[in-house]
């Protein structure tokens, strides 16, 4: 397998997939976008493509609540006859008029409609696949990939079903009893009446899993075959929701819901000030994952090297130790935002949010968090062979965090402007660390032109203020000399994006808001609903090549990257796909 080189500097580009389009999308992105972003990274230099989670989800739309580990979301699935057995221009025709079509496509994703009618058209494809409309190819290479993931489709394709029968409700303790676990689900299948018609629809989802699968390695190939390295991700936990918790219950802990204390250098909504980010998401049994050996999170890690030449590890600080609350996420966190210590402990019966193993302050917990995540971690590590680490560590972290990294040649983020000293001021940018992903905002930061116009405003309200001394430092680190402009300027922008590709570190990466210098925000951290994880952008990337405002933008990036010497056509860069020995990689934190 081809392996991203850390001693080469390379420039890459983060958007998530839902945020992508092409001419004949179904409202929200899909691996054709997929390949359509690689071409045009490769074409403006970009030698990386960052995305979200790319697995399934139902209810909420949050790639970070997914209801399975392993299942990929059909949403990102795309429909043409050429990629999916079975389908035909009519089947989508009459499923999806255009008119309805040019509807989903106008503005942001309308996940309500959008999933349930791709599901609707895959499974109608799988009908026409199995009543003799596959070639015996198609029929081996299916079968195959069942075989290859019996450890997980038949539990997913069974509590997907389920799903179904209690019209879209993933919630299983709210199912019958004979439901609520797979030992029971599979007893209560055995003696079903209609035991045939439940499982040709477990079929079918099984099928749609194994269409995206398709899908996504052929996007990988297309990456390959363009020299652009596919960066995806894995989420700290699964959803409560998921066919993870319901299959394998001990794995987890559903008294504590996961998330992360207040971060100063992170905004979120008001909800989030008090306790800090409540993910609802339940904790980990870690002494029942030791016990197998790690075998779920294993399985999990060569799931998505399937598909990654490198890998975002979410929320790495959870793996060492983490911040659980006694109370459930989403609404009835939002409630919790308002009590004062001891109102909490009146509604828990005296339970706080806590760290676990301990907190960092306490030296015999900061030994136990250091030891259980160096543990971890070497397993995730090791599992993933040739994909590239990245972790997520935002904040300050804890010396023995540092020197877990440091051990393990572990690649981590850095914010060069958020990472301040006690006085405000802003490290030179070759301090960084060369082994190290570095950006001015991720899909859970607002963008640079937001960034910017907060920083300003605030800054003319209070001359003497911490707003006013960040714009002095930011603009200091890169080189601007003239009077602040009262928003991100094209020339701004552009000063910013030298000094991102001028670091030391290997990768540095752009989101796509950021490309364009647009406010665009896809993620408000803390914030639920119908509303979120639906941003998409306005036109297809090629089309911003040639569009009247952003063109300039997009061709000043390809420069800055050429210049700085992270170009994929540079003589630096090609040799950037190497095989690298394990040694070679060590060499270079």
């Amino acid at each position: 397998m081809t392996r991203l080189n850390p001693h080469k500097r390379i420039a890459g580009l983060l958007v998530p997939v839902f945020a992508l389009r092409h001419a004949k999308d179904f409202g929200v992105g899909d691996t054709l976008a997929m390949k359509e972003a690689i071409q045009f990274c490769a074409q403006q230099g970009f030698a990386l493509l960052q995305f979200l989670p790319i697995h399934e989800t139902v209810g909420d739309h949050s790639p970070y609540n997914a209801i399975s580990s392993r299942a990929l979301s059909p949403a990102f699935v795309a429909l043409t006859e050429q990629d999916v057995p079975g389908l035909s221009a009519e089947m989508i025709r009459t499923a999806a008029p255009e008119s309805w079509l040019e509807k989903l496509r106008e503005s942001t994703v309308r996940h309500n409609s959008v999933f349930p009618l791709k599901i609707h058209i895959l499974l109608a494809a799988h009908h026409v696949f199995r009543a003799g409309e596959a070639s015996d190819e198609e029929l081996a290479e299916y079968s195959q990939f069942q075989r290859d993931n019996a450890s997980w489709l038949p539990a997913y394709s069974l509590f997907r079903v389920l799903i179904r029968e209690y019209e879209g409700n993933p919630n299983w303790t709210e199912w019958r009893p004979e439901h609520q676990s797979l030992s029971g689900a599979n007893a209560w299948l055995a003696r079903h009446p209609d035991r045939a018609r439940i499982d040709h629809a477990r079929e079918g989802f099984e099928f749609i899993q194994w269409v995206a699968w398709r899908q996504w390695r052929a996007v990988k190939a297309y990456a390959e075959e363009n020299g652009v390295f596919l960066m995806g991700e894995m989420s700290f936990g699964v959803g409560r929701c998921s066919v993870d918790v319901w299959a394998q219950p001990e794995l987890f802990d559903l008294e504590w819901n996961v998330g992360s204390a207040p971060i100063g250098t992170q905004d979120a909504n008001k909800d989030s000030e008090r306790w800090g980010q409540n993910w609802g998401l339940p904790a980990y049994r870690w002494e029942n994952h030791r016990s197998s050996n790690f075998e779920w999170l294993r399985g999990r890690i060569a799931s998505e090297k399937q598909f990654f030449h490198a890998c975002r590890v979410d929320h790495l600080r959870g793996y060492f130790r983490a911040y659980m609350f006694p109370w459930p996420g989403g609404a009835k966190h939002a409630e919790f935002a308002k009590y004062t210590e001891e109102e909490v402990k009146q509604r828990t019966g005296g339970r706080v949010p806590r760290y676990v193993p301990g907190p960092d302050g306490d030296a015999a917990g900061a030994k136990m968090n250091e030891l259980q995540g160096r543990e971890i971690i070497s397993v995730i590590q090791r599992e993933a062979g040739d994909m590239h680490l990245v972790a997520e560590i935002l904040g300050e972290p804890a010396d023995y965090m540092k020197r877990t990294l440091e051990a393990l040649s572990l690649a981590n983020l850095t914010f060069p402007h958020f990472d301040r000293r006690a006085d405000r001021s802003l490290p030179p940018i070759e301090s960084l660390r060369k082994l190290s992903l570095v950006a001015f905002a991720n899909h859970d930061q607002a963008p640079l032109a937001a960034q910017y116009l907060g920083m300003i405003t605030r800054a003319k309200k209070d001359p003497e203020g911490n707003a006013a001394v960040d714009l002095k430092n930011l603009l200091e680190l890169v080189g601007w000399t003239e009077a602040a402009p009262d928003t991100l300027n094209e020339a701004l922008l552009e000063a910013l994006m030298r000094t991102l590709f001028r670091t030391p570190c290997h990768l540095a990466v752009v989101m796509s808001s950021d490309l364009l210098g647009i406010a665009q925000r896809f993620n408000l951290p803390g914030s639920y609903g119908a509303d979120t994880w639906c941003e998409r952008l306005e036109l297809p990337l090629s089309e911003y090549v040639r569009h009247p405002v952003y063109a300039k933008r997009v061709h000043a990036v390809a420069r800055l990257i050429a210049e700085c010497g992270r170009a994929t056509n540079s003589p630096e860069t090609k040799r950037d796909v190497i095989l690298l020995t394990e040694t070679a990689l060590a060499g270079d934190r």
